[in-house]
């Protein structure tokens, strides 16, 4: 393959790697992350396996096995970039798995007809099997990629201006790359023109798209801390706060002494006309938290509160941010968690308890974690606290 073909398969596998490996080392990653990171790893595996096709042979056809995860995934993208309410359940996973399969099947055909293994196999019968699955794929393929645009402008009436911002450039680069790779060639360029410049379209097709889903990817969080950070400066006024150290405080009611982990009624109504919120969502993780204690479980992620919530992630985040007015789901577990410490600091039955048995019946995996966290949220270490504590209850004179 001559320079001028490599060089845009090179910078797809730079852009698509960067772009991988950014979602992929994210720490407290979501369904998106993880979406965004197969579909770049995939694009990498295009451009691979374009790239070593002289020199591997036949043997591309196993790079190629890889190149299974680029329109179905970048349509559960698209799914649960602009869907609120369930962005994917079982029923899209198994379409993508479908589609995955066929373009399996595809390379593996291609793998069977170039080696030796052919003469053992009815020819005849694989190729209209071929012919067959070919047409299955393309239909697939089309439909998803034109399920993928709509998905972007779906609603785009009722979305607010931000959204409607990253609706547009999501579809724009969708439609600019499958016209430029697929359709304005056709029209412009003679067959040989068009496998000279192919290398290019493709490239910078698949590049456009990559980078419209970080960008949306980008402002999206940025419009969801934003948020956040007003909420929680409007929740953090004066009026609203309490003295959550008194021992004689309920464990399991409200986080009033660290920020805006409790919102009345008033507030939250507002915040779910202006954000959708979903308040069986808050009902549940009120439930989960409060009753169940599930915050003293340790390595909890917002994936479990999601499976246990029977909902996405995103919304579980959702809520979170939006209601409770939380910048991220570790702050809002870890304040429950040092709530829950306090109790145990300050209770006569536990004074014999080490630190370390405190941070571990808390809900941390670790001394240093703990010292950290209930430093960041109390303003002292737990050591200081627990003096604090029994200084308090020294000075109180016997009934």
């Amino acid at each position: 393959m001559a320079w001028h073909n490599e060089l845009p398969y090179y910078l797809l596998v730079c852009c698509s790697l960067s772009t991988m490996l950014t979602h992929a080392l994210k720490q407290d990653k979501q369904s998106l992350n993880y979406l965004v990171a197969i579909f770049s790893a995939s694009l990498c595996m295009v451009a691979t396996q374009k790239l070593s096709a002289d020199a591997l042979g036949v043997y591309q056809y196993v790079i190629g096995l890889a190149t299974c995860a680029t329109c179905n995934v970048v349509w559960l993208i698209s799914r649960t970039l602009f869907r609120e309410h369930n962005p994917l359940s079982r029923r899209h996973i198994a379409v993508a798995l479908v589609v995955a399969g066929l373009v399996i099947f595809n390379q593996t055909w291609h793998l069977v007809v170039s080696s030796d293994i052919p003469h053992l196999l009815n020819q005849a019968q694989m190729l209209k099997l071929k012919q067959g699955m070919n047409e299955i794929t393309t239909l697939l393929s089309s439909s998803i990629l034109a399920l993928s645009f709509w998905e972007a402008l779906r609603g785009f009436e009722s979305k607010s201006n931000i959204q409607k911002r990253q609706s547009i450039v999501f579809a724009t680069a969708f439609f600019l790359g499958l016209f430029n790779s697929s359709i304005l060639p056709k029209f412009l360029f003679t067959p040989t023109e068009i496998e000279y410049y192919a290398p290019w379209l493709i490239c910078s097709s698949a590049i456009l798209i990559l980078g419209a889903i970080q960008y949306v990817v980008h402002s999206q969080q940025e419009s969801r801390q934003l948020h956040g950070q007003v909420k929680c400066q409007r929740q953090n006024e004066p009026r609203n706060q309490v003295n959550a150290d008194t021992p004689s405080q309920s464990l399991n009611g409200g986080m009033s002494d660290s920020s805006c982990l409790t919102s009345n009624y008033s507030e939250g109504d507002a915040i779910q006309q202006d954000e959708a919120i979903d308040m069986a969502i808050v009902k549940g993780i009120n439930r989960l938290i409060h009753q169940e204690q599930i915050f003293l479980q340790p390595n909890l992620k917002i994936a479990h509160l999601a499976q246990a919530l029977n909902t996405s992630e995103y919304k579980v985040s959702k809520a979170i941010r939006g209601y409770f007015a939380t910048a991220n789901f570790n702050l809002f577990v870890n304040q429950f968690r040092v709530k829950h410490a306090k109790q145990l600091l300050r209770n006569n039955e536990c004074q014999q308890w080490s630190i370390l048995v405190i941070a571990l019946e808390s809900g941390f995996s670790s001394l240093a974690t703990f010292n950290r966290v209930f430093k960041a949220i109390s303003g002292q270490m737990p050591t200081e606290y627990r003096k604090q504590g029994n200084t308090l209850n020294y000075s109180v004179p016997n009934a």
